[in-house]
C-alpha cells in the first residue's frame, strides 16, 4: 500500500526506504543552502546517457571495486558524490547555491566521455536525487546494483575495527594493517546492527520500486573480481576493457582482514549463540 501526503517531497522520501527522522538528519546535515527543494531533473542530468546508481553497505569492498571502475575511463568518476561530506566540499569549492546547481556540477564533472554518470552510498545518498525530484519518478531509468556481504559478523568486526582506529583503507603492496582494538562485543553489535539496517534500507528501496539490481556480494568477487566487474559493464550495458585483468591486478587496494580480526569475528559469533541460547 502507497502512503501519500499533501507534500509531494514527503511522498518521494517515504518511497526512498528512509524514516522521515531519518530524512530530517540527512537535511540537517547538509549545507544550508542545499537543503531546498525543487529543479528540473531532465536538465541536470542531461550529459547523461546512462545513470548508475550503486547502494551498499560499509566494509563491502567496494572501495576497490569503484578504483578499478574509475581507472577503465568508461564510468567517468564514480564516487559517494551525495553523502554530506561531499555536499559541504562542493559547495566551498564551487560556489554552488542550491541542490540542483551542486548536482548538475557533479554531474558535469563526473560523467564519462561516453555519457556514463554513477555514484555509490547507502539509501541516504537519494535523498538528494528526491529533492530534486529525481527518485522516485526517473527511478528506473537508472542502472542499479547492490553490493553486500554475506558474512556480516566479519564485515561488523571489519566496521569497528576502522571506527576505533581511523584506518579505512590499505593501500601499497607493502601497506600494513591497524592494530585491532580491544574486543568489545557491544561495539560489534552496534556495528551488525547499523549494517543490517542499512541493508534493510536498501531492499526496502528495491522492493517498493520492484526493481531487477545486479547483485554482487564480497565473498563471491574477492577471490575474482575481474568476472564481477565484467557483469557490471554487461549490467550497464558496456563492452569491458580487454586489459580489465590487468587493471585489477594493479589495484592499490588490499584486503584488511587477518587472523586476529578473524579471531574476534568467531569470539563474537559464539558469544551471540550463547546470549540467544
Amino acid at each position: 500500500m502507497t502512503v501519500t501526503t499533501a507534500d509531494p517531497f514527503t511522498d518521494r522520501v517515504l518511497q526512498l526506504g528512509l524514516t522521515p527522522a531519518e530524512a530530517r538528519r540527512l537535511l540537517e546535515a547538509s549545507p544550508p543552502r542545499l537543503r531546498g527543494v525543487g529543479g528540473d531533473p531532465a536538465e541536470i542530468f542531461a550529459p547523461a546517457r546512462r545513470k548508475v546508481g550503486m547502494l551498499f553497505t560499509s566494509r563491502s569492498g567496494t572501495t576497490f571495486f569503484v578504483d578499478v571502475l574509475n581507472r577503465t575511463g568508461r564510468f567517468g568518476e564514480l564516487r559517494e558524490h551525495l553523502n554530506p561530506y561531499r555536499q559541504r566540499t562542493g559547495v566551498k569549492k564551487w560556489k554552488v547555491g542550491s541542490m540542483p546547481d551542486y548536482l548538475a556540477e557533479t554531474v558535469r564533472r563526473s560523467t564519462s566521455p561516453d555519457g556514463i554518470f554513477g555514484f555509490k552510498g547507502t539509501v541516504e545518498a537519494l535523498l538528494p536525487l528526491a529533492q530534486v525530484g529525481e527518485l522516485p519518478d526517473r527511478v528506473r531509468e537508472w542502472s542499479w546494483i547492490t553490493v553486500r556481504r554475506r558474512d556480516v559478523i566479519a564485515q561488523a568486526v571489519s566496521l569497528f575495527r576502522a571506527k576505533s582506529t581511523g584506518v579505512w583503507h590499505a593501500v601499497g603492496r607493502l601497506a600494513g594493517r591497524p592494530p585491532m582494538p580491544p574486543y568489545d562485543f557491544a561495539g560489534i553489535e552496534k556495528q551488525l546492527e547499523l549494517i543490517q539496517r542499512k541493508q534493510g534500507q536498501i531492499e526496502r528501496f528495491i522492493a517498493h520500486h520492484d526493481l531487477t539490481p545486479l547483485r554482487l556480494v564480497y565473498e563471491d568477487f574477492k577471490d575474482d573480481p575481474a568476472d564481477a566487474l565484467r557483469a557490471v559493464f554487461g549490467h550497464v550495458g558496456l563492452t569491458p576493457p580487454d586489459d580489465l585483468a590487468e587493471l585489477v591486478a594493479r589495484t592499490e587496494f588490499q584486503v584488511m582482514a587477518d587472523d586476529q580480526s578473524r579471531r574476534y569475528a568467531e569470539r563474537f559469533a559464539e558469544e551471540l549463540a550463547a546470549d540467544l541460547a
